[in-house]
């Protein structure tokens, strides 16, 4: 076979492998979306197998409270603003405030657990099914 006659399939060929990759990334992206669908994607949020509502801040359950920051707050504010209909929609800022207590109290008063303001283990397990 010419070298001529090589080039043009090779590129057939890369061109073939490289829409099969697309289509691929474009099956997998349409399914991921359609999993993610219970948690607002604005907010970066996806329904993970494992966790359950995650917003990729904190994976995990322990007790978070009044004055305290960084991502265990965020993980809190993203899944109210995310998964209820709380109004008006919290800043994720990781601040655990007067505002983010009021959210967390009224989520609470909603799914029926003890309202003090506090997520420990039974407030996260309602944020991760909400």
């Amino acid at each position: 076979m010419s070298s001529s006659a090589a080039g043009p399939r090779k590129i057939l060929a890369a061109t073939t492998v490289a829409a099969a990759l697309l289509a691929g990334s474009a099956v997998t992206s349409t399914a991921t979306a359609a999993a993610a669908a219970p948690v607002a994607a604005a907010q970066g949020c996806v329904q993970d197998l494992y966790i359950g509502n995650y917003c990729r801040f904190y994976s995990g359950n322990a007790m978070t409270s009044r004055g305290q920051v960084g991502n265990r707050v965020k993980e809190i504010q993203a899944l109210i603003n995310a998964a209820t209909s709380y109004s008006p929609k919290l800043t994720v800022d990781g601040n655990f405030g007067p505002a983010t207590e009021s959210a967390v109290r009224w989520f609470q008063s909603r799914k029926g657990l003890a309202v003090d303001g506090i997520v420990g283990k039974n407030t996260w397990s309602k944020l991760r099914t909400a």
